[in-house]
């Protein structure tokens, strides 16, 4: 998917307002999170879309580096745009194919679920499997976040995962 039609989805009075690439590091996540937040404070004016933003970052980018495949080739891709009142995060990335299907399985899960019941269940099952991966992102980018999430998967591989909320 272009930028383009990222826009698109959002309106014709649409804009991107930030576009950041990078390699999937740890050490990239908190400078990242910062400017998104920083950013979100200039552009909009108010601490509560830009720590909403910053957490939806946060969460974002963690599953991105941790579920990224490796190699040279790798990288990943966060957009910020927005419209009227509405603003949508973008992650792109490429997911080992194992990472994408459990991806898929997840946010079908999530987004088929009153958003406050996904988290708490989330918590649920990372208490009762305190050994495996927590998987609380995406439940909590839903609902401390207040916004929708979808997925786009590319013929190559990327995905773009994409926060949609109200400012």
């Amino acid at each position: 998917m272009t930028n383009e039609s990222l826009i698109d989805s959002l309106g014709p009075d649409a804009a991107t307002l930030i576009e950041v690439r990078f390699k999937p590091l740890w050490e990239y996540i908190e400078a990242i999170r910062h400017l998104g937040h920083s950013f979100c404070q200039a552009t909009f004016g108010t601490n509560a879309v830009s720590e909403r933003a910053q957490l939806i970052i946060q969460e974002a980018l963690e599953n991105a580096v941790k579920y990224s495949r490796d190699g040279a080739m790798s990288d990943l891709e966060i957009l910020i745009s927005s419209s009227g009142d509405c603003i949508e995060i973008t992650v792109g990335s490429t997911p080992t194919p194992e990472d994408l299907a459990s991806l898929r399985e997840e946010l079908k899960w999530i987004c088929s679920t009153d958003p406050q019941t996904a988290y708490l269940e989330a918590f649920r099952r990372a208490a009762d499997n305190p050994e495996g991966p927590a998987r609380l992102g995406l439940a909590r980018m839903r609902c401390e976040g207040g916004v929708e999430l979808s997925m786009v998967e590319s013929g190559d591989g990327r995905i773009r995962l994409t926060a949609r909320g109200v400012i």
